[in-house]
Parts: structure tokens; sequence; C-alpha cells
């Protein structure tokens, strides 16, 4: 790394000149005042003497009338003169690491950016600990050869308590691009036209580390031709002009791993994936967490990563885990902390009370008590500082590790009694939004949420429910434990009754399980048997047709059912034989399915449900189908088209869709080949329906089939491919092996 740097100046020496400048001292005055000789002044000043004692740094403060901010920034120089001594070196030289690892599109971006011409300046940004200093070492490493001028770096201690000025940073730029100290102008505006001429007349590269906001860096970036500017921060300094940003976050899993191997070497990690890959997970794919935890390993040669694991795995203990020397995780969150407002402290560690991934302004206002708006802009200064990550519009995330911090911050700086009463306010506010937006997808007339506050705001449109049911799906789902711990059973079951329909527009979410679960165990807990045996049924559909548990599901609603029986509840026998004709449908059982199908119609005939006929006069046709009944199911299909499934909304749609299929399955079955292929191309996926990857795979499966029959290879090949990827997605395993299978022995 180079500089053009004057032999006679140093940051301490022009900094002195620029003081005494500004003090309108001659040397023989600043040497009455302090007491430090003409001679040994103007040695500093030139640079003969580099770093003068603490004692003489105290006199020429005094003399000079400095305050505490500047006396410190004053010795700090000196400081740092008396350590260098020799020849002398840019004001600060960046480390690079031997095995440095990932970043590649960063460095192609920052390499086209600095060698091009229409961008002399890059802010790197991002939290803490991702390693941007690290990635402005390698930068300078493999660009230094682009710029002949030299490449020159300054530490502008933004998160120290006190930054250094832009008046003080120039001085320290100016003497390393090779100005002599008693060149540098002492008015502010007339230096940085001098740093702004010498970058203007060379191609030189400047790196301005760890910058704390706009004020500080404007008057260090260059004018549009000449030398190139890469700013390291926290924070995206959204306020500058004329920047490109960069945001740098965590590694990627691999990266991680790899990182981490470098660093130990590969006898310590032969045999030890598993143990790496749980290591990058727990450090959150963090590079300062992976640096030390590669360090911690380091200096204990009989440790394992599986012990370290072992040890980090427990949350109250993995910040204070994350710690080798000076080196912590802890300290680098706590930078960021200290430098937040008290209201914006609070809700960072409040927001480690939220039970998903994200959350959004509204629930995040539930939190501080906030109104939302305010909240929204809360959350987007902690964004900018590095403490929390928008993972969608509107849509905020603590990473793993600052959530722990965050949690432990709210336990040493709040009482124990805050957590105890803001979460089961936030979980009682977040079932009874679920609940006003389930109602959306109910028949009319279903239940309102019960009162509480803060208060909930209705969706206006299904639509609008659909976006807040599945943003917050983490979250609802995650207030469930807490609720039932609360013993607020009644308000569990009104949450599962009014999600009831809805669950059906994506049936693969895993939190119907712990919905319908909780509904169970709660419905159980207060001894109220026929709720406890629609929850049942409730939860043998989320195994069956949601996780492909099919034994399970059967298994639980013949629990459904004898609770049902025992009760005289006719309507949910109906619907525990209807998931039990469609277990054994998926166990290979079809004769036995027919019979509980045929079961389920007469109950549901019985109690006058039709959305339950409709659906169980399908899965009937599929029965008999599957029992080799072709011609009956296609009959029994036919003349269900265009029957109404009811008046919950959007069922008769979805009913009328998963019809055209089978219809298409019947004439498959009966080897009508062009009819099935004409069928297949007519089933639409259901409207409004979120996460129908396998039905989409199953008729892209029959359409193929069909296809295949009828001679046309490639296109039912390309129809197998895109199910293959359906189905895959879906997690339904077992079907896309299936599938991969058929494609090569198409060929």
């Amino acid at each position: 790394m180079t500089s053009h740097t004057s032999s006679l100046a140093t940051p301490f020496g022009g900094t002195l000149r620029s003081l005494r400048r500004a003090a309108r001292l001659t040397l023989e005055e600043l040497s009455e005042a302090s007491g430090v000789s003409v001679r040994a002044l103007g040695d500093m000043e030139r640079g003969r003497s580099r770093g003068p004692q603490r004692r003489t740094v105290d006199a020429l403060a005094a003399a000079l009338g400095l305050d505490g901010e500047q006396r410190e920034r004053l010795q700090r120089l000196a400081d740092a003169g008396r350590e260098r001594g020799g020849a002398p070196t840019p004001p600060y030289l960046l480390r690079t690491v031997p095995d440095f690892t990932g970043r590649e599109p960063e460095l192609a971006e920052l390499e086209s950016l600095a060698t091009g011409t229409r961008t002399r300046a890059v802010v790197l940004f991002g939290p803490g600990g991702q390693g941007k200093t690290t990635l402005a070492a390698e930068t300078l490493r493999r660009l230094s050869g682009s710029f002949p001028d030299g490449c020159v770096c300054v530490q502008l201690h933004g998160m120290s308590d006190s930054p250094l000025p832009a008046d003080e940073a120039l001085v320290l730029l100016l003497t390393a691009l090779g100005l002599p100290t008693e060149r540098i102008p002492v008015d502010s505006a007339a230096r940085e036209a001098a740093y702004r001429a010498a970058l203007a007349t060379r191609r030189a590269l400047v790196v301005l580390d760890d910058a704390a906001d706009e004020t500080q860096t404007r008057p260090l970036l260059p004018d549009a031709e000449g030398s190139f500017v890469l700013v390291t921060s926290r924070r995206p300094l959204a306020g500058l002009e004329g920047v490109r940003r960069i945001r740098l976050g965590g590694l990627s899993g691999g990266e991680s791993a790899t990182l981490l191997e470098r660093i130990l070497g590969a006898p310590r990690t032969d045999g030890q994936s598993e143990a790496i890959t749980r290591l990058t997970e727990l450090c959150g794919h963090l590079p300062l967490a992976l640096r030390i935890v590669g360090n911690r390993l380091s200096s204990r040669p009989s440790w394992t990563p599986t012990r370290l694991a072992g040890h980090l795995a427990d949350e109250e203990r993995r910040l204070s885990g994350l710690v080798a020397g000076d080196l912590a995780v802890r300290g680098a969150l706590a930078l960021s902390y200290g430098q937040l407002t008290e209201p914006h402290r609070l809700l960072l560690r409040r927001l480690s009370l939220v039970p998903g991934h994200d959350t959004g302004p509204d629930l995040a206002a539930v939190l501080t008590g906030e109104d939302p708006l305010t909240t929204g802009d809360s959350l987007d200064l902690l964004v900018d500082r590095g403490l929390l990550e928008e993972t969608a519009p509107g849509r905020y995330a603590l990473h793993d590790l600052v959530r722990l911090f965050a949690r432990e911050r709210l336990a040493g700086e709040e009482p124990e009694s805050v957590a105890r009463e803001i979460q089961p306010r936030m979980a009682d506010w977040l079932l009874r939004s679920a609940s006003a937006a389930g109602r959306l997808f109910e028949a009319p007339g279903a239940p309102e949420p019960w009162a509480g506050e803060p208060a909930v705001s209705a969706p206006e449109s299904a639509a609008d429910a659909e976006e807040w049911l599945v943003a917050e799906r983490s979250n609802w789902a995650g207030a469930l434990p807490l609720m039932y711990a609360a013993g607020r059973h009644a308000e569990i079951l009104h949450t599962s009754r009014t999600l009831y329909w809805f669950s059906d527009r994506w049936t693969q979410w895993p939190e119907w399980r712990t919905l319908f679960s909780y509904g169970a165990r709660s419905a159980a807990a207060v001894g109220d048997r026929a709720a406890e045996a629609h929850q049942l049924n409730c939860l043998a559909w989320a195994h069956g047709v949601g996780a492909y548990q099919y034994e399970q599901a059967e298994h639980l609603a013949r629990r459904a059912l004898e609770l049902a029986t025992e009760t005289g509840d006719e309507g949910q026998q109906a619907w525990a034989w209807s998931y039990i004709t469609g277990a054994l449908l998926s166990l290979d059982r079809p004769a036995e399915a027919a019979e509980a199908a045929a079961k389920a119609i007469l109950l549901f005939e019985a109690v006058g449900d039709t959305a339950g006929k409709a659906v169980s006069q399908r899965v009937l046709g599929k029965a008999l189908r599957e029992s080799g009944r072709a011609e009956e199911a296609l009959a029994l299909h036919r003349a269900l088209l265009d029957t109404s499934a009811g008046d919950v909304p959007g069922l008769t749609e979805f009913v009328q869709a998963l019809l055209r299929h089978e219809i298409a399955n019947d004439l498959l079955a009966l080897e009508r080949w062009p009819e099935a292929a004409a069928a297949y191309r007519t089933v639409a996926t259901p409207l409004a329906r979120g996460d129908l990857d396998r039905f989409q795979a199953q008729a892209l499966t029959g359409l193929a089939t069909a296809l295949h029959h009828c001679g046309e290879l490639p296109e039912a090949r390309e129809h197998l491919t895109r199910a293959h990827e359906l189905f895959t997605a879906a997690g339904d395993t077992a079907s896309a092996a299936k599938t991969a299978t058929t494609i090569e022995r198409l060929g």
C-alpha cells in the first residue's frame, strides 16, 4: 500500500499548526503560553518530533484553549506518532486477512465502480460485525494497481463517543496525499477545496472507515473526476448525494463453513461438517461471530467443533460464548445500541418479545404503546443503524444474535413485570386480529372477535385479511402457547373456528397443526368434548392434507369420531368419516375409503351441510375410480358439476376446480387419452388459493401421461419437468421421486 506523503508532514504537526493559526498565535506566543520552546514547537509542526509526551500535549492544549474533546484528539495523534516512528506512513492502514472468504459479488461491483468513470464514491454499509472494514481492505489489496497515485485510509471513529471531525480528517488526508503542513489551510472551506483539488489531480483510492454520519462524510467526498472514495459505515448515509450504496449482509451457508475451515485448517474440520454447519447457524452467518468461533477453537486444540456447538446452543450463554480476546459480538452490538435514544432502545428491547421471525409496525406498536406511524419511523431508524433488517416492504426482523442482545437488555434494563404485562397483551391482540381477518372467509354470521385493548383494525377486504394472516402467521401461531399458558382456552377455540375455512387456502402451512393442536388441548382443558371432536377433525385434516401423515390423520379422525358419537354430534361424525376417507385413499385402501365416504355423505345430508356433502361426494368418486369403477366415478363427478357447495366465500369455485381435475383423472383411468388431455387443459388453479403447487403438479402429471399416449413426447416431458419442480416445492418427496423416474424413462 502506498501514499504520497511529504517527508516533513505528520498528522500531529499539521493539526497543531492548524490549531495555532486558528487561535491566531505565533510560535513565540504559543511558546510563552505553554512553556514549550520555539524550537520544539517548530520541530513538531515540521514533523521532526512525531509524538510529544502527554504533559507536553496537555500544556499545548491549555495554551490553545482546547476543550476536552479537542484535547483528546490531539493526544490521540501524538500517541499515534510515537507508535509509528520511522518513515512517515499513511494515517491509517487497513489490515488484510489471509483467510478472506466470499464477497465476490460485492468485490466485483466495487471493482467495476472504482475503475469506471461514472461513480466516484461508494458507501459500503451494514450492521456491525459484517466485515465492512475487512472487505474494504481486500478491495484495496486487489485494486491498488489501478490507482498509481496510491491508497489512503482514515479511521473516522464513527462508532466512538467522539467521532473524528471532518476538519481533522482533512488534515490527515491532505498530509497523506503529500501536501506540506504549512500549506494546509486553516479555513474549513479552503481546506476542503484543497482536498478536492488534490484528489482531482490524482488517481488515488481513499478509504474512509467507520463513518458516523453525512455531516462528517460529505466534506471528504471527491468531485466528479479523479480519485475514488470508499466509505464504510453502519448507516446507509442516505443524505449523501452522488454516491452508490452497497449493503453488506451475512455470508451464505457455504461461505460461512469455508471461512471456519480456512481459520481452523483441514485437520480440525475433517469429518466435522455437521458440527461446522451447526456453528455457522448458531453464528447467524455473521462474519465477526464466525471469526470468534474460529479463533476460540484455534486457541483450544482439545476442543472440537461439536463441543463448542453444544456450548453455544444455549441461548442464555451464546453471546457470552462469542468472545475471543478483544473480539466480542456483544460489544459490537453495544456500540450501535449506545447511540440510540431511549425510545428507540425501548423498541429494540421489546422487539425481542415478538414470537415470530419478523413484524410490522402495527404489532411493534402494541409492544411500546406508540402509534403505528411513529413506530414505523422508529423501525426504519433501527434499520439505518444496522440493528434491524427490512426483509420485505414494511416487514422487519432481528438477526438472531441481535435478538439475544435485545433480550439481555430487556432483562437488564426493565423490570420483569414489563415482559409479563406485554406478552399477554401482544398475544391477545394477535389472536383477536387473526380472528377478525379469518371472519372474512367464513359463512355470513361468523362471530366477532372478543373485546380487548389495544383495538384491532378489521380488514377492509378479503385480500387485506389474507395479506395480514400471511405476513403475521408466525406471530399469531407463536401467540398460541402464550394464550394457552394463560388459560385463554375460549379465545384459542374462537380463533381456530374463525380460521377454519381460511386454512383451505394455504393447506401446507405447518401452523395449522399448531393451531388445531392447541385447539384440541384447550377444548379438553375446559371439558368441551364436542369442541374437542371438531378440533381433532381439523388436526386430522392438517396432518393428512398438509403433512402427508396419513396414518396419524386416520388415528386423529377416528378419535374425533369417538368423541362426536359420544356427544351425538352428527356433523362432526360426518367430517370424521370424510377425513378417514382421505387418509384411507392415500393409504391405498380405496374400497374402505368408498364405504367411509358413503357414511359421510349420509350424515352430511342429515344435518344439511352442503359444503361437507360436496367434499365427500367428490372423494367418493375418487374412491370409486381407484377401486376400478372409473365409469361410475366419471358419472358422479359430472353430475356434481355446477352444483353449489354452500355459502362459504370461494368454496363453490374451489370444489368445481377440483371436480374438473377428477373428471380428467377419470378419463385417464378409462384410457380415453385425447379426452383426458383436453380435460386436463381446462383445469385451472382454483382462484385466490395460496399454496396449490401439489394440485398443479398432479394436473400436469396427468396431462403429461395423456400426451405421452397421444405421442406428444416433447410436451409431455416439459409438463413432467414442471410437475417435478412443484412436487419438490410442496414437500411431496414421494411424488417428486416418482415423477423423476418417469422423466428418465421418457429419455
